[in-house]
């Protein structure tokens, strides 16, 4: 894949980065839950629980959002009664909630109730709904649980992410219409009983770079000469890419010089001024002499982890012996990875 971007006295684009991919399903189970007045459990329609699928993950970008439909199904035993049925969401013999994926790499991610993602499920504040009933008739119903990806994982690397983890479903019912506050037996004249059953949460991460440039490698005023001008430009290039991403880096004057070779121009138009770019002060030629990672030999390379990553240019101008003038070029900057 490749990314670029230009750099001009003054004047550089900035480019976007794009990654894909996701799957899974759940497993089925089938239980009544709640030995009081009204039992659940899952709903007999399939895909009771869709995957939590986060889908084309950016770590280096904002946060990524999805949603979840959970299916159950309810039924009384013919007296007037109400339940408050709660569900909670936990990995299987863990507490955290993190997609494992390549190499050890975890993704962390929190669950919600609310679709503003503001109220998180945990076993205090669980997604819970209010069933009634007065009769013995099963009722399919569902519930929507909402999920983000933590902030800040710019650790992440490429490969796919997954996770299996349960629901917790707990009903507590009682005679009439007033369901109790929450989910946990409070007397004799309530039953609150609890079951679970799994689903999945998947992710992906694709391997993506993105490179800025930060201005101009301007040489300022120099004197008219026959001996060579020499220049630089710190962190004049950034490169961004996912974690262990190995990625180069090749420059292209104007005039598609592959070795980096360029010409710059005057006020009139006129080529006149030629020049070498560099990636080192001892002149070793940056240019780009291929169109993909493999083919590319004279550029600069590095490797990526999640954060930004400065390169200077240098550049040598081997004779200034020129018309008074402003000259300038622009070269494109282009990462491969």
């Amino acid at each position: 894949m490749i990314k670029t971007s230009h750099w001009h006295y003054r004047h550089c684009l900035f480019p976007i980065a794009l990654v894909g991919v996701i799957f899974c399903k759940p497993t089925a189970v089938f239980a009544d839950i709640g030995s009081g007045t009204i039992t659940c459990s899952q709903s007999s329609i399939a895909n009771n629980i869709n995957d939590i699928s986060f889908g084309a993950v950016d770590p280096l970008s904002s946060q990524t959002d999805t949603s979840a439909t959970l299916k159950y199904a309810c039924k009384g035993n013919g007296q007037e009664s109400s339940a408050r049925v709660c569900f909670t969401f936990g990995p299987l013999n863990t507490n955290d909630r993190k997609l494992s994926g390549p190499n050890n790499s975890l993704m962390a991610f929190d669950l919600f109730s609310d679709p503003s993602r503001k109220a998180s499920i945990t076993s205090d504040n669980p997604l819970q709904v209010v069933f009634n009933s007065s009769n013995s008739t099963t009722v399919n119903a569902s519930i929507t649980v909402y999920a983000q990806t933590l902030a800040g994982q710019t650790q992440l690397i490429s490969g796919s992410y997954s996770l299996q983890s349960q629901v917790f479903m707990t009903v507590n019912s009682v005679l009439g219409s007033s369901a109790p506050p929450d989910c946990i037996k409070a007397d004799t004249t309530s039953s609150a009983s609890t079951y679970d059953f799994t689903y999945k949460s998947n992710a992906s991460v694709s391997d993506h770079c993105t490179v800025t440039t930060t201005g101009a490698l301007d040489l300022g005023r120099v004197s008219a000469s026959t001996m060579p001008t020499i220049g630089s430009a710190s962190n004049l290039i950034n490169v961004t890419c996912t974690n262990s991403t190995s990625y180069k880096i090749g420059l292209m004057p104007s005039n598609d010089n592959t070795t980096g070779k360029g010409i710059m121009t005057g006020s009139n138009g006129e080529p006149t001024l030629p020049y070498q770019l560099q990636s080192d002060a001892s002149g070793t030629e940056w240019g780009n002499n291929g169109n993909t990672y493999a083919a590319l030999t004279n550029g600069v390379t590095g490797k990526g982890n999640g954060a930004a990553q400065a390169h200077t240019v240098y550049i040598t101008v081997p004779n200034t012996d020129v018309t008074p003038d402003s000259y300038s070029d622009r070269v494109t900057v282009t990462v491969y990875y």
